[in-house]
């Protein structure tokens, strides 16, 4: 089976579901549908997105309760039978296992951000997973290192999918006339960091810096910040191309499908793209997201 063939059927699929989130789903049914055996459909599935699809619908009816309890006045239990849940404590057991809190605590602190928030499947995220983005990371221990840029505010890729590249452009186009003139630079490598000044990434505005790694951060020139990397454990994942929509695909698929049942938890610092061997920079070049971990 391939990806192309079931893009309109995996599509349809994900509309009913979100459709009627409340309903039980078939396997078998659905199975009988795609032409596949419960077994080898529940396999595809899988294989495709690198999610089963009963954790596929339980984040999906989470999310929507998240949506609802921060954007309706439903009571807690309306939520919960609407998007599935046969009891208060079915639901709220599920509710913070998934959001780590309670749905009253939920609605009462209105988190901005929700990193393991499940993404709706189109197909886009779909060709994005299957084609573009490594779906198991290099998991490794990286050094401490220095790095020196240009910074710009940018809308938070966590909060919004609006692109931002055309904010960012000027910025590495001023460190590329000037990446001679920083001491103790290492060519040919390049760093995009996003930047939360709380730490937490809840803000709608963030700051992109796009640096080079530097020996001297001492010796920055003036108008360039520097930004240290401690050492730290991360999760590197290799991503084919730099357009505006592949940085925000990527974050979908790591915090709504990698992450939650990767035995890791996000660790603290900025997440960064990481370009090495770069001999000209244009959109088809191949790019690694890093995101720090730590053990649960």
């Amino acid at each position: 089976m391939t990806v192309y063939r079931y893009y309109g059927f995996l599509q349809t699929l994900v509309d009913d579901i979100e459709a009627n989130l409340a309903e039980e789903v078939s396997v078998l049914a659905l199975s009988e549908r795609s032409g596949l055996s419960p077994w080898h459909f529940q396999r595809w599935f899988k294989s495709l997105i690198g999610d089963t699809l009963g954790s596929y619908i339980r984040g999906r009816r989470l999310t929507r309760a998240a949506q609802l309890l921060l954007e309706s006045d439903m009571g807690i239990i309306d939520i919960a039978v609407s998007v599935g849940f046969g009891s208060h404590e079915a639901f709220t057991r599920s509710f913070k296992a998934y959001f780590s809190m309670s749905p009253k605590a939920f609605r009462k602190t209105r988190p901005t951000v929700r990193l393991n928030e499940k993404p709706v499947l189109n197909e886009e995220l779909l060709h994005h997973i299957a084609h573009r983005v490594t779906r198991e990371p290099i998991i490794r221990v990286r050094p401490a290192l220095s790095i020196v840029g240009l910074e710009t505010r940018i809308p938070s890729p966590f909060v919004t999918d609006q692109t931002s590249c055309h904010l960012m452009q000027p910025a590495w186009m001023q460190l590329f006339e000037r990446e001679e003139a920083i001491a103790g630079g290492i060519t040919k490598t390049y760093y995009g960091l996003t930047l939360s000044e709380s730490g937490h990434f809840t803000e709608n505005e963030l700051s992109h810096l796009a640096a080079i790694e530097t020996t001297e951060p001492e010796n920055a020139p003036e108008g360039m910040k520097v930004h240290h990397l401690p050492e730290q454990r991360v999760a590197v994942f290799c991503v084919s191309g730099v357009d505006a929509e592949a940085v925000n695909r990527t974050i979908d698929y790591i915090y709504g499908y990698w992450l939650p049942k990767s035995g890791y938890l996000r660790g603290e610092g900025s997440d960064y793209e990481w370009m090495e061997q770069v001999e000209q920079f244009d959109s088809s070049i191949a790019t690694k997201y890093v995101i720090p971990l730590r053990c649960k």
